[in-house]
């Protein structure tokens, strides 16, 4: 742990001078918009994105940055026996994948969409999302920051247009917005359920098996 803040080349100061303009940003808006001032759609829409920002800044608050030097971890075990008869996507390994990307691995299941199975061996590391587990609060936090952010664009709706049309378009595009958002992690929590429920009997089956043998 201590390499690790060491190689952490984030200034602190840059940290606190971000978040003091971000939140400078959501307490101007709220002030304007309880003293009855104009707030247009541009500087709602800003809104919701820096707030996603600081939300951001709070999850990388630890984030080492400009790391130049690699560090290595060694096992005396070989993969093979780490991870078994298991399938890749379904090993705790996150150096692998820590339990797949949500949607391949509960959406398009419950839903019986055809999964594409990706290439093995695997060609390198997927670093480039949002490693979580899918029953930790890690979820409910990116679902509460996705939630807020298209929550949000519908606090425009009775904002002052310049024509009828332009009200009902961001409308429709607000509620379109927070609904898909909603129904996504609607399925999202339901099919992990379901993912959970056939792990536990999954579980129980291995344990039975050995109580047997």
């Amino acid at each position: 742990m201590a390499e690790i803040w060491d190689k952490s080349k984030q200034d602190g100061i840059a940290k606190v001078i971000t978040s003091v303009q971000v939140a400078y940003r959501i307490v101007e808006c709220i002030g304007r918009a309880t003293q009855g001032l104009a707030v247009t759609t541009l500087e709602l829409n800003t809104l919701a994105i820096v707030t996603c920002t600081l939300m951001t800044a709070f999850a990388w608050l630890h984030k080492p940055a400009d790391v130049r030097t690699p560090f290595f971890v060694s096992t005396s075990k070989h993969i093979r026996v780490i991870i078994g008869n298991r399938s890749w996507r379904n090993t705790p390994l996150d150096f692998i994948d820590e339990n797949g990307p949500g949607w391949s691995m509960n959406v398009q299941p419950f839903m019986r969409m055809p999964v594409i199975q990706s290439q093995r061996p695997i060609q390198g590391i997927p670093n480039d999302r949002f490693p979580m587990n899918p029953y930790g609060a890690q979820e409910y936090c990116v679902c509460f920051a996705t939630l807020l952010f298209t929550g949000l664009h519908i606090a425009g709706w009775h904002f002052v247009f310049p024509s009828q049309l332009e009200r009902i378009l961001w409308r429709v595009t607000s509620l379109i917005l927070f609904g898909v958002t909603a129904a996504f992690w609607a399925l999202e929590m339901m099919a992990s359920w379901e993912s959970f429920k056939i792990l536990r009997v999954q579980e129980s089956r291995e344990r039975n098996k050995k109580l047997m043998s």
